[in-house]
């Protein structure tokens, strides 16, 4: 079997939290190395006023320095679930930093704040990493019960570059998931050169050796995708949605709406979204 390492990222050090827990399910299911990552945010917009630099660089060596005590906790945690990981403290523009640590890594777990959004959703800190990370990332909310992850499935499947992207990085997920349901909202896009081999979504899905439910989706126009895909999951009581993200651009979501940006403001479910 293959060694798979997650990067959990952490902007506070509540470890009894659903990304923390999100996280310590998916390694458990997958056998996997789980690191976490405390960034003392240092952007560059801290070094426009000089005389505001010593200050900020002083209180980010404070958080820096705090965060290296917490070190004995998430060790003590790791091993009450019986695994190995690091660690990891550093200091920078938090996008830029996360998105390099997890270049080294097969999957990038973030927490998605549904009432502190720091951006617009399409420009925030965890969507800018969806975008310059290039690996897939478990988006948790902070509001999500998180029973378990990994358990029940749903995939919402819409034949884009990007969900093609997250179905194959789901893969040792959904070859160890219980119950997985496939939405097929293909239609959408039929005209488009289909991404998987043929003879389609049926056959890729047995051939990597996941059993799974395909279910069309209702396009209809007046039945919208994101809601009609959170409605999905909690019939289905998923606990983890796999899609691709931003299929359109971010400013035509935000203008327009979209999949990805109703499910970033109003999901309670983990989503492993890839771009």
């Amino acid at each position: 079997m293959s060694a798979i390492d997650l990067l959990l990222h952490l902007d506070h050090w509540d470890l009894d939290v659903p990304a923390p827990r999100a996280a310590l399910a998916l390694a458990r299911r997958l056998g996997a190395r789980l690191d976490a990552l405390y960034v003392a945010d240092l952007p560059a917009a801290a070094f426009s006023l000089p005389e505001a630099v010593p200050v900020q660089l002083e209180e980010t060596q404070r958080r820096v320095a705090e965060a290296h005590t917490h070190a004995p906790h998430w060790q003590q945690l790791l091993g009450a679930h019986g695994l190995a990981g690091a660690w990891r403290v550093t200091q920078g523009d938090t996008v830029q930093t996360v998105s390099q640590a997890a270049s080294g890594y097969d999957f990038l777990i973030m927490e998605r704040s549904q009432q502190r959004s720091d951006a617009p959703v399409g420009f925030g800190s965890v969507s800018r990493c969806v975008f310059a990370s290039g690996r897939p990332v478990l988006v948790v909310p902070d509001l999500a019960p998180v029973p378990d992850l990994g358990a029940r499935v749903l995939v919402a499947w819409n034949g884009s570059r990007e969900s093609a992207l997250a179905l194959a990085a789901a893969i040792p997920i959904l070859q160890k998931a219980d119950d997985v349901l496939v939405l097929d909202g293909s239609e959408m896009n039929a005209d488009l050169l289909p991404v998987l081999p043929p003879p389609g979504l049926a056959d890729w899905l047995q051939r990597h050796g996941i059993r799974a439910r395909v279910e069309v989706l209702d396009t209809n126009p007046s039945h919208a995708a994101g809601p009609a895909l959170l409605d999905a999951a909690h019939k289905h009581a998923a606990d983890l949605i796999v899609m691709g993200a931003w299929s359109r651009s971010r400013l035509a979501q935000m203008m327009l709406g979209g999949t990805t940006r109703h499910l970033f403001m109003h999901g309670d479910v983990p989503m492993l979204v890839a771009h």
